[in-house]
């Protein structure tokens, strides 16, 4: 990446890079085999956090990538909501029957219906819809398009050659925990935009 950004050429050829990135056998990367490139990212990054623990650099992957999603359990009757935050580096969007990266992430905001949760405000198993917030956007933002789906009939992975459309400039407010939350009047009140007390109080569950 320092090549393509400092020099003049188009391209660059990473036989070395392959070459030292071994992979969990400790065998030289096979540059002849495709491979997701979640998967790599995700390796590459695990690889990078270990060898920067202990130095003044160990938050760097954080502070650059690092973002968190809003796993959301909503009531259908009583309307509580339970929340978790999980961390993440790469957003994963799906791409299956969606024609662009709003209707994703709006499908992900939307998330499903689940029946026979046990609900701990109404005392009884009802109907709860379960939906993915982002409650904290990266500085950069990583996003990974999920091409890559099972196919229930041949019993093997297809890859989506579908044209998928996204924006020159993405807004990410509608589809974050504050501004859902604010939109269904579900924050206490306008002070609370800014630190709402029952995802703080999730935060320090976890």
């Amino acid at each position: 990446m320092a090549n393509l950004e400092l020099s003049e050429r188009t391209d660059f050829n990473p036989w070395e890079f392959c070459f030292a990135f071994k992979e969990f056998d400790g065998t030289p990367t096979n540059t002849g085999e495709q491979k997701d490139a979640q998967e790599f990212l995700n390796l590459a990054f695990d690889r990078l956090e270990n060898a920067l623990k202990g130095t003044s650099r160990h938050h760097l992957l954080q502070s650059v990538f690092g973002g968190q999603t809003c796993s959301q359990l909503v009531c259908k009757e009583c309307g509580k909501v339970k929340n978790r935050l999980e961390p993440f580096y790469n957003l994963s969007l799906t791409v299956k029957d969606i024609k662009g990266m709003h209707e994703s992430l709006a499908q992900m905001v939307e998330g499903e219906v689940i029946s026979g949760y046990e609900c701990a405000g109404c005392k009884k198993k009802v109907d709860v819809s379960k939906r993915t917030l982002i409650a904290q956007t990266p500085n950069v933002l990583i996003v990974h398009l999920q091409r890559i789906v099972f196919n229930f009939d041949t019993f093997q992975n297809d890859k989506l050659n579908q044209h998928f459309e996204f924006p020159q400039l993405l807004d990410l407010s509608p589809y974050s925990y504050y501004e859902v939350m604010r939109q269904e009047n579900r924050l206490k009140s306008q002070e609370n935009a800014e630190a709402d007390p029952d995802l703080e109080q999730e935060k320090e569950q976890e």
